[in-house]
């Protein structure tokens, strides 16, 4: 019964095989560096390609930027993505309901987020 209630109150509870599997690719140094390389890459290629389109980017050292368009409604872009089948995070707090949260994918992916934004925008 505690299980039960533990799951229902926080979503994000992981079963033995996740964590044992998590567990193992934070032991593999190499495997952990080459990701967060990866990211890193990734994230730079993102950042530049968003301000190339007149997108103002957040720093971030994260595995996710956030961005706004000027003169664009946050939401409004949020849900265009998301009829072009691309997810992204947005939130309905006064100070950041323009920004979008965008994680950062494989470059395959960061390039779809990029060609829809050119539909949208």
């Amino acid at each position: 019964d505690m299980n039960r209630i533990k799951y229902s109150y926080n979503p994000y509870n992981i079963n033995r095989l996740t964590l044992l599997a998590g567990k193992a690719s934070i032991e593999d140094d190499e495997y952990f560096r080459k990701n967060a390389q990866t990211i890193i890459e990734n994230r730079e290629y993102t950042v530049s390609e968003l301000e190339k389109r007149g997108f103002c980017v957040l720093p971030s050292c994260a595995n996710f930027v956030f961005a706004k368009k000027e003169g664009k409604n946050g939401e409004e872009l949020y849900l265009e993505l998301k009829k072009r089948g691309v997810l992204v995070r947005h939130f309905k707090k006064e100070r950041i309901k323009d920004f979008l949260r965008i994680t950062i994918g494989t470059r395959a992916q960061m390039d779809t987020l990029l060609s829809k934004l050119d539909e949208i925008i």
